[in-house]
C-alpha cells in the first residue's frame, strides 16, 4: 500500500490537487494495464514485469474478484485533452516507458510487440495521477443493543494505492483517497443503503491515512523461524490441509465468528465488525502464491494449512506463502488461526495451547520446505502467543508502526471493534 506526502506546487502543465476538474473514474482497459506497468516497477518483487501483468489479470478472474468483485479507480483531470497525453512524455502514460530492458537481448521494439500481443489494449489517453482498487467482501456487524443478532453486510478492502514517482508530493494520492472515501460510502450497497466500513493496509505509517479518516488499528504479529526441511518431525499430530478441505473449515469458522460477535460482556465498543474468512477470500490469497510459485519455481504449493483434532475441539491454521524480491523477503503468513471448542486459555499445558503449538510447528516445517525465512501470525490471540512461547521460549509480539498498518474507515456512529483482524483481510 503506497501513497504520497502533502502537496508542493506542480508544474504549470499539471493540475493542482485541489482543482475542481479532478475526477475519480474507472479506467479503460488500456489505463488499467498502464497502472499495473507503473506500480509493477515497485511491487513486482522477483516477478518479471510480464509475469506481474499476467498475475494481475489472473487475480482479477478469481471467484472473489469476478462479477464486479474488484473495482479499479484512477484519478484524472477531466479538463485534459487527449492530445496533451503525449506518449513520449515522462508522465505515467505509455507502457513503452515501463518496460525493463535489463537482461533482454532482443531489441526494444520487438519486446514491445510481444507485450502488445499479450495485452493488446494500446496506450492510455489520460494522465493517471493516482490509482487504486477496491475488493468487495462479505462482512458481519453486531450491535450490543440487538444481541445476539449478527447481520451480514457488504464492505470493501482497498489495495494497490499508488502514485507514480514523477507525480508525488503534489497531493494527488490524498485527493484520490478523499474521493474514494465518498465513493465507497455507497458503492455496491443494496437498496440505497450506506456502507458501514472499509479497510486498508498502510505501508507508509499511520498518519497519512489517519488524517483522511482511516484510523490505525491493532497491527501486531509474532514471528517464528522456519525449520529446515531436514528438521526432525517428532511424531506430530497435525494433519496437512489441502484446497479440498477449506470450504468446510471456512464455513465452520464463520459459525464460530458469528457466535463470538454475538456474545457481549462488560465494557468495550457497542458495535463489532468483521470480514468473513470465507473460502473465496482465502482462495484469492492462494491464487497469488500459486501464480508466483509456478512462475519462479515451476511448482505449485499444495499444503494450505494444518489442523489438530482432539476430543476437546480442533485448532487449525490456513496460511499462504509470500515470495519477496529475495529470500530474505520470503514469509509464510498465517491467514487465519482458529481455536474451536474453547475460550481463550491463560496457562500453558492446556489442550488448546498444545494443539496450537503443533499447528505452528507444522507451519514452521512448511516454511522450511519453501525456503521461507519466518512464519508470521497477525494479531495473535493469547493461546497463540502461549503456543509460540512453548516452541521458542520468549517470543516478541511486534507492534508494527510503518508497514501493513491495519486501518479502518468507520461510517457508523460511536466506536467500533474490528474482530478477526488477521492476515486474511489483507488486500
Amino acid at each position: 500500500m503506497t501513497a504520497t506526502p502533502e502537496t508542493t506546487a506542480p508544474p504549470a502543465h499539471l493540475p493542482l490537487s485541489t482543482s475542481s476538474t479532478l475526477q475519480l473514474v474507472h479506467p479503460t482497459a488500456a489505463e488499467k494495464d498502464a497502472t499495473w506497468r507503473i506500480n509493477g516497477a515497485t511491487w513486482r518483487g522477483a516477478l518479471s514485469i510480464e509475469s506481474y501483468l499476467r498475475r494481475e489479470h489472473y487475480l482479477a478472474a478469481q471467484p472473489l474478484t469476478q462479477n464486479g468483485g474488484i473495482t479499479y479507480w484512477i484519478l484524472v483531470d477531466s479538463a485534459e485533452s487527449p492530445a496533451s497525453a503525449d506518449p513520449e512524455s515522462k508522465l505515467p502514460l505509455p507502457f513503452h516507458q515501463h518496460i525493463s530492458t535489463r537482461r533482454c537481448a532482443r531489441p526494444l521494439q520487438r519486446r514491445i510487440a510481444q507485450l502488445t500481443t499479450l495485452f493488446p489494449v494500446g496506450p492510455p489517453t489520460r494522465t493517471i495521477l493516482s490509482s487504486c482498487e477496491s475488493l468487495r467482501k462479505r462482512a458481519l456487524v453486531a450491535h450490543r443493543a440487538s444481541a445476539p443478532t449478527v447481520s451480514a453486510i457488504t464492505a470493501h478492502g482497498i489495495g494497490s494505492v499508488f502514485c507514480a514517482p514523477v507525480l508525488r508530493k503534489r497531493g494527488y494520492a490524498g485527493r484520490m483517497m478523499a474521493e474514494l472515501n465518498r465513493a465507497l460510502a455507497t458503492h455496491q450497497q443494496a437498496d440505497g443503503q450506506k456502507s458501514l466500513f472499509n479497510v486498508l493496509y498502510s505501508d507508509i505509517g499511520k498518519q497519512f491515512y489517519a488524517r483522511r479518516g482511516w484510523h490505525a488499528r491493532e497491527s501486531r504479529h509474532v514471528a517464528l523461524p522456519a525449520v529446515p526441511e531436514a528438521g526432525e518431525e517428532k511424531g506430530t499430530t497435525a494433519r496437512a490441509l489441502y484446497a479440498a478441505d477449506l470450504r468446510a473449515l471456512c464455513e465452520a469458522d464463520e459459525r464460530l465468528l458469528r457466535r463470538k460477535m454475538g456474545r457481549w460482556g462488560e465494557g468495550g465498543p457497542d458495535t463489532r465488525v468483521a470480514f468473513v474468512p470465507d473460502v473465496e477470500t482465502v482462495g484469492w490469497h492462494h491464487a497469488r502464491e500459486e501464480f508466483a510459485a509456478e512462475e519462479m519455481l515451476g511448482r505449485r504449493p499444495e499444503v494450505k494449512g494444518a489442523v489438530v483434532e482432539t476430543a476437546e475441539g480442533r485448532v487449525w491454521a490456513v496460511w499462504t506463502r509470500t515470495f519477496g524480491a529475495s529470500e530474505e523477503g520470503n514469509l509464510l503468513h498465517v491467514l487465519r488461526m482458529v481455536v474451536e471448542g474453547a475460550l481463550e486459555e491463560k496457562e500453558e499445558g492446556t489442550w488448546s495451547v498444545e494443539a496450537a503449538a503443533e499447528v505452528l510447528r507444522a507451519a514452521q516445517r512448511e516454511a522450511g520446505r519453501w525456503a521461507m525465512k519466518t512464519v508470521e501470525v497477525w494479531n495473535p490471540e493469547g493461546v497463540v502467543v502461549l503456543a509460540a512461547r512453548s516452541i521458542v521460549g520468549e517470543v516478541e509480539v511486534v507492534d508494527r508502526d510503518e508497514e501493513s498498518i491495519t486501518s479502518l474507515m468507520w461510517y457508523g456512529e460511536g466506536e467500533v471493534e474490528w474482530v478477526g483482524n488477521e492476515k486474511y483481510g489483507w488486500c
